[in-house]
């Protein structure tokens, strides 16, 4: 007999959702990376309380030129970000391009939860807030 696959990663909703039992619902292996991920790339670094080391300093860069220069800037420190902070996942790909008329960055990041094996791609925004 053949079982369902159990989940590998769980951390809790980032919406804060209750479940039925009153208590906080739980996000788990896809869900729960993208979730950190998210946490990443939309903090601004030293904003965290009791961990301002936490992200990485990007937010700079996107008050500079909007340029394919920047946009490798950004992805690089991305990818450092996520290097430092999301040690349950390995980064396959990282895709940033300027969209001008909008007035920001398309991030597409294409990753493999460790040992689940099956690529991910995840699109972010990145904006002048």
């Amino acid at each position: 007999m053949a079982h369902a696959r159990e989940f590998v990663y769980s951390d809790v909703d980032i919406e804060l959702t209750k479940a039925s039992d009153g208590d906080i619902t739980k996000d788990i292996d896809t869900d729960a990376i993208i979730n950190s991920l998210t946490n990443i790339v939309s903090t601004i670094q030293g904003s965290r309380r009791m961990l301002p080391e936490f992200a990485q300093d990007l937010w700079e860069l996107l008050f500079e030129p909007m340029d394919p220069t920047t946009a490798r800037a950004l992805g690089q420190g991305l990818l450092e970000a996520i290097k430092a902070w999301e040690d349950r996942l390995t980064v396959e790909g990282i895709d940033i391009w300027p969209d001008y008329d909008e007035n920001q960055y398309r991030v597409v990041l294409t990753f493999t939860i460790k040992p689940i094996q099956e690529p991910i791609s995840v699109e972010f925004i990145l904006f002048q807030q």
